[in-house]
Formats: C-alpha cells, sequence, structure tokens
C-alpha cells in the first residue's frame, strides 16, 4: 500500500517544464483536474463553524472533496495526498483574480460576483463558488468535481511558496523602454528636462555628463554641459533619489549627484549589466555570475552563480537571462526559490519584454538573424513566433508602439513578421528610447560618432549635442 501512495502521489505532484522556441514541445502538461483514484472515505466529523466570511476573506484551505466518484475528507483526505494547502487553496482577491494551487500547480484566473458567490475558471473549465451558512466555501466544477474549503486569515504554504506566484510579465510602454535602453548598453538617461550621459566624445574616450535642455518649437535647445565623471564611459544610468549610478569602464559601480559631486565608488571589480531593483543593486561580476548589493555597495550577495548575460527583472523575483552554459539559450529563473526554465533551447539574444511579450533575436541553422517574439502570459505553453525576414545584426529597440533597427528603419508592432533591414553598413543605432524622447548615433565610415541627436517623441524634432 506504501508503495501504491508513493507511486500515486508521484503522479499527482509532478510539476513539468514546457517547451519554448528552438524545441519540439514534449507531451504538454495538462490544464484538466486530475482524478484521484476510487477510494471510500470513512467520514469524518464536520469542521467547526466559522464565523461569518465573504468569498474574497483570507484564504481558503480544502477540507472535502468529491473527485470522480470518490470523497475525500479531513484526515483521510490528508494521509492520501499530503498537507490540505498542497491539495487544494485559493485566494480571492479584490481586485477580481484568484490564485489557487492544486495538487501542488498554481494556477491563475479571474472571479465575477458577490461576496457570497462567484464564477471562475478553475484548470480549463468552469467552476461555481459559494459561501455556505457555516462559513465554508463550496467549490463545484463543470464535471462534477466539488471540494468544500475552510477559511483562514494566513496565506497557504503552498501559495507563499510558489514560485509562480508573483509571475506575472505585463510591461508598460515605460518599462519596455527602459528594458529596451538596458539591452542597448543603458548609455543615457532623461529626467526632468537633463539629458545625463555620454559627452564630449566621438571616439567613445569622452566622459559622464548632464546637460539641460529646452523645447524650442518642435526641437529641443542645449544648455552648458556639467561633467559628473571624466574618468571613463557610463554604462547603464540608473535614478534612484537624488543620485545617479553607474557602471563605469566596465571595471565599477559608481554613484554622482544628479547635481554633480563627489563620485563614491560602490563596487570596484569587474561588472556589467546593473539594474536597481526593489532597492538593490543587481549586477553581474567578472566571472558573469549574478550578484547583489545594498544602495551602498555593501551586503554583497551572489544570486545566481554561474556565467549569464542580459539579466533583467521582468516581475517580482523573475529575471530573464542568456545561459551561457546551456547553449546561449534564454531562461527564467526565480531568485527567491531557485526556479529555473529554459524558454528557447538554442542560441538566443537581446531580449525586450512588450507587454506580455518577449522579443529576442534568434540564429538559423545558416547563422541568419531573425527576431522572434514569446508570449510569456501562459508558462504551461511559451508559444513563440519567428519573423519572415532576417536581419543584419541583433540590434533593436521597442518603444511600446514601434520596433526599431540600425539606420532608421522600424516598423510597428503588429507588423513585425516583416522587419527587416538592408544589410549595408550601420550609419546609425538607436542608443535610448523613452515615452518622450529617443537618442540616436551617427556614425561616419570608420564606425566613428560622428553626431549625437535628442528627438522629441510628441514633436518629432531632434537636435545633435555635444
Amino acid at each position: 500500500m506504501k508503495q501504491y501512495l508513493a507511486a500515486l502521489l508521484c503522479v499527482l505532484l509532478a510539476v513539468s517544464l514546457f517547451a519554448g522556441c528552438g524545441k519540439n514541445p514534449e507531451d504538454p502538461v495538462s490544464t484538466k483536474l486530475p482524478a484521484p483514484p476510487s477510494m471510500t472515505a470513512a467520514p469524518t466529523a464536520a469542521p467547526k463553524p466559522e464565523p461569518t466570511v465573504t468569498i474574497d476573506s483570507g484564504f481558503w484551505v480544502v477540507t472535502k472533496m468529491a473527485v470522480d466518484g470518490s470523497e475525500y475528507e479531513g484526515d483521510f483526505l490528508t494521509d492520501i495526498f499530503g498537507p490540505a494547502d498542497h491539495t487544494l487553496s485559493c485566494g480571492f482577491a479584490a481586485d477580481g483574480t484568484v490564485t489557487c494551487v492544486y495538487f501542488d500547480e498554481l494556477f491563475k484566473s479571474s472571479w465575477s460576483g458577490s461576496g457570497e458567490s462567484a464564477t471562475f475558471t478553475f484548470g480549463d473549465q468552469e467552476a461555481k463558488a459559494a459561501v455556505t451558512d457555516e462559513g465554508l466555501l463550496t467549490v463545484t466544477v463543470a464535471d462534477g468535481s466539488v471540494f468544500t474549503l475552510v477559511n483562514q486569515e494566513e496565506m497557504p504554504d503552498a501559495i507563499l511558496n510558489n514560485p509562480w506566484r508573483t509571475y506575472a510579465p505585463n510591461f508598460s510602454e515605460q518599462e519596455t523602454t527602459a528594458m529596451s535602453t538596458f539591452m542597448a548598453g543603458g548609455g543615457y538617461i532623461v529626467k526632468d528636462d537633463v539629458l545625463y550621459g555620454l559627452s564630449h566624445s566621438v571616439t567613445l574616450s569622452g566622459s559622464l555628463g548632464a546637460t539641460a535642455f529646452t523645447m524650442k518649437g518642435d526641437f529641443p535647445s542645449f544648455g552648458e554641459v556639467t561633467d559628473l565623471d571624466a574618468s571613463g564611459i557610463a554604462n547603464y544610468l540608473c535614478i534612484e533619489g537624488d543620485h545617479l549610478y553607474y557602471v563605469r569602464d566596465y571595471s565599477a559601480i559608481c554613484r554622482v549627484p544628479l547635481a554633480g559631486g563627489d563620485v563614491e565608488v560602490l563596487y570596484d571589480g569587474a561588472c556589467d549589466y546593473l539594474q536597481i531593483y526593489n532597492g538593490r543593486l543587481y549586477f553581474t561580476d567578472a566571472d558573469y555570475h549574478f550578484v547583489s548589493t545594498d544602495m551602498d555597495g555593501n551586503d554583497l550577495t551572489t544570486v545566481v552563480n554561474r556565467e549569464l548575460y542580459y539579466p533583467y527583472f521582468i516581475c517580482e523575483n523573475w529575471i530573464v537571462f542568456q545561459d551561457d552554459a546551456d547553449d546561449e539559450s534564454l531562461h527564467l529563473y526565480n531568485i527567491a526559490h531557485d526556479a529555473d526554465v529554459n524558454i528557447t533551447y538554442v542560441p538566443s539574444y537581446q531580449p525586450i519584454l512588450d507587454g506580455c511579450y518577449l522579443y529576442f533575436v534568434m540564429y538559423d541553422g545558416d547563422g541568419i538573424p531573425y527576431l522572434n517574439r514569446i508570449d510569456m502570459s501562459d508558462p504551461a505553453v511559451f508559444p513563440c513566433e519567428s519573423s519572415d525576414l532576417p536581419l543584419a545584426d541583433t540590434n533593436y529597440m521597442i518603444d511600446g508602439e514601434y520596433i526599431y533597427l540600425p539606420n532608421n528603419i522600424s516598423r510597428v508592432k503588429e507588423e513585425w513578421q516583416t522587419l527587416t533591414d538592408t544589410g549595408t553598413a550601420i550609419s546609425s543605432v538607436n542608443v535610448y528610447i523613452s515615452p518622450e524622447y529617443n537618442i540616436h548615433h551617427e556614425f561616419d565610415a570608420d564606425g566613428l560618432i560622428s553626431a549625437k541627436y535628442l528627438t522629441s517623441i510628441e514633436k518629432g524634432g531632434g537636435t545633435s549635442f555635444k
């Protein structure tokens, strides 16, 4: 019997990871409800009635269920399937979302109704929920399954410690432009009509400067440059409070007051890919391992102990990155639970999230790059699409409405599969995009920067700057 129960639990509690771009998917895990074995449950005493509650009060944990002609209740249920909250637990939020764990698999949907009754999607079926006079919750699923749940204030462990609880990638236009700029090296940032970034350079040997500007009609008009750090090139610029944080010459992480002043070195050593998230600095070290410090450069912590590139937070605790050892494929990783999912299986570059779509560049068997995208909203599927036409290289940016390639080539997002470039020498590249402004560099025949332009998105006018 023990061997039978162990095998049963392995089947019910197995969690599969799903195929993305570049891999033929295995048999996908069904979202239909798994059917426990047919057993006869010994009756147990009814749970003590709870005070009057509503559907969105606290959380709900199963105490009785009737599935596929079999009933399970109380101790008999937990003896067979383990902790009740891992068998079925739910939280109905006031914003109309519901999060449930069913046999250790988490799913999310929306609910509608009143405080006493609601309709929501359970797996791939409609379910009706209703609060009883005893303060219990009955959930009746379209396939005939019926669950009885008790209320509790605390979030059940099965939900709290499930890595997918916080998975909700859906970038705004502002977030998409920030990620685009990050993937381009993060060399500029605009805030309160001041441009921060590379100044006085055509050879990338200039300094970090701050230049105030005003709009004169359709065109920006610049004032004098204030030098912030003349000792190296700044990348991955981030503003937090009244300070500018950045990577200097890929050999230190620094900060300087926005108005100018003393430069502080917060981290001394090879580094790359700086991002500020939830009050901490995240970046890669000399080995391209993903590490973190507090905002003063203290409390150095290793987050992902392997070589990776493009690490970027796309929702709470979840980053996307390229795993160098895994054929340079893209991975999702939960930093709180050490949960790792491969989503492309083939070499993939420059990931940028727009809404719930993750765009990236993937090379075919002949080494030709194509733009691709994955729908990140359903981690059980991760469906992938590919563009019809090749690109010349991996440079592209998204501003929430348009996708940009070098040499002033762009398309509205809906036409992304027809986006291509000519393959000629690069004469201009977008390096910063925001909902208000973008910046592009122009290059001469030797590949040196010949001009830098700030353009107003609303006005359409662009002005060169030092």
